[in-house]
């Protein structure tokens, strides 16, 4: 069954790729049908959120028999954001192809193409902070609420249209977001005191990242315990093995239809989270185990068990899902599949990540070296990835390191000017980068300051 259906998707995506369609056989048809798509976008979902990819503690035990059959990228990231909430431009990335920090081009939306390409599509997910705008161009555009809810949306539509036209399936929930829903059976799955703090857990972030007082960062006092981390680990574990069983409850619904074993699916995290890493909890970071480090993993016919280090973004799942579809790719797209990476007729896609927050955090990385520049207190991180996988050594200090921050930082310029961003590396009057738990409030802009001189006055 895989090795026809590996032949299949390699021959689809042979024309838009210029592959040669191998697996041990001629290419197929031209009129082969399209495989099904289910993709599941987890709110907040960490690089390390499931069991199968390498968390010890959670239970997925329905995601995991995914990962583990599928082809995992354990570099992916969502590009950036210029807003608090990171998941806006995510999933407008995702439903695009183009970067947040380029103007909207006309070049068709992921709905509208899968639409035009024949699939039966809906969109179940949460409403607040998405694109609705452009997500109403799916067949069906729902909100369920809870994962239950988008998981009943899902599988009404499943039992409606199998098998008179491919589905396009997205499922996109609020979990394990804060404030971790769950039902209460769900809580007691997990022990506070038996869950390990991250391994660079600090009790508070050492300097002013520019965003340390925002939403994420206020969930918990500082500065942060042990007790207070690991609680609030036991509810986000418990918020994901909820959405898992729904997820399971889908799968369930493709299997009793006849379409499980002719649906690719594709788990991602529209953004990552701390939880404790750093001493910080939110998602405005640039650090591996912070806002812009997702899952992303394919599964399915035409997928081989893997993985890689390549790098990968987020809006690179429009193009692939186009290619593993046979459907061509409308032109304009900053994304680039990722079809020769998971084929295995390329070792990347990309030689650099480039990942911004705000005006405040610029960050660029290679194989093996990750900077970060905090323009507004001139301040500089460097990273060895391969030998500091939690980034617990900066080692910007060091003078044997200098040759190695100009480079990152020339590559990090031309990464800006690539994608059009006008934030400065170097400001002229850099601020205090200082700062401690009794900072009640760290530094503001212009507007935040004028705002709070109108309401004293």
């Amino acid at each position: 069954m895989h090795r026809r259906h590996f032949t299949m998707v390699l021959a689809l995506a042979a024309g838009a790729l210029n592959l040669p369609a191998t697996a041990g056989s001629a290419a197929a048809p031209a009129a082969q049908p399209k495989p099904n798509v289910c993709l599941i976008l987890a709110d907040d979902l960490r690089p390390d959120g499931l069991h199968a990819l390498g968390n010890s503690v959670v239970k997925t035990p329905h995601l995991d028999k995914l990962v583990q059959q599928g082809f995992i990228f354990r570099c992916a990231y969502t590009q950036g954001s210029n807003v608090p909430a990171v998941c806006v431009p995510s999933r407008t990335m995702i439903q695009t192809g183009q970067s947040y920090l380029h103007a909207r081009r006309s070049a068709p939306t992921l709905a509208q193409t899968v639409k035009a390409a024949g699939f039966a599509s809906i969109r179940s997910g949460k409403f607040g902070n998405n694109p609705n705008e452009m997500d109403k161009d799916f067949d069906r555009h729902l909100d369920g609420q809870t994962a239950e809810g988008h998981a009943d949306n899902i599988i009404a539509f499943i039992q409606e249209n199998a098998g008179k036209k491919p589905l396009f399936l997205y499922m996109a929930p609020h979990e394990p977001h804060d404030p971790q829903y769950a039902p209460s059976r769900y809580y007691p799955m997990y022990k506070p005191e038996d869950i390990p703090l991250p391994a660079a857990f600090l009790p508070y972030h050492p300097f002013n990242n520019g965003e340390m007082m925002v939403r994420d960062e206020n969930t918990l006092p500082r500065p942060r315990t042990k007790e207070s981390v690991t609680g609030k680990l036991a509810r986000y574990y418990a918020s994901t093995s909820y959405l898992d069983d729904q997820v399971g409850r889908i799968f369930g619904a493709l299997k009793q239809a006849g379409q499980f074993d002719n649906t690719v699916f594709i788990v991602a995290g529209d953004n990552g989270l701390s939880l404790g890493e750093h001493g910080l909890l939110g998602k405005q970071n640039l650090y591996e185990f912070g806002g812009m480090h997702v899952p992303l993993v394919f599964a399915g016919p035409g997928i081989p068990k893997g993985e890689t280090a390549a790098l990968a973004y987020l809006m690179d799942i429009f193009p692939t899902i186009c290619d593993l579809t046979g459907t061509p790719i409308p032109a304009g797209l900053d994304a680039k599949s990722l079809a020769p990476v998971i084929a295995g007729k390329a070792s990347k896609v990309r030689a650099c990540v480039f990942t911004a927050y705000r005006h405040v955090q610029r960050a660029i990385r290679d194989d093996r070296w990750k900077l970060i520049r905090y323009p507004q207190i001139d301040k500089t991180q460097l990273f060895d990835l391969q030998n500091d996988p939690h980034e617990m050594n900066d080692l910007a200090g060091k003078a044997e390191f200098a040759d190695r921050i100009k480079e990152l930082t020339a590559l990090l310029e031309k990464s800006q000017k690539e994608y059009g961003d006008g934030c400065p590396l170097v400001v002229a009057n850099p601020r205090n980068g200082a700062w401690s738990p009794e900072v009640k409030e760290p530094w503001v802009g212009p507007k935040a300051k004028r705002e709070k001189q109108k309401k004293r006055s």
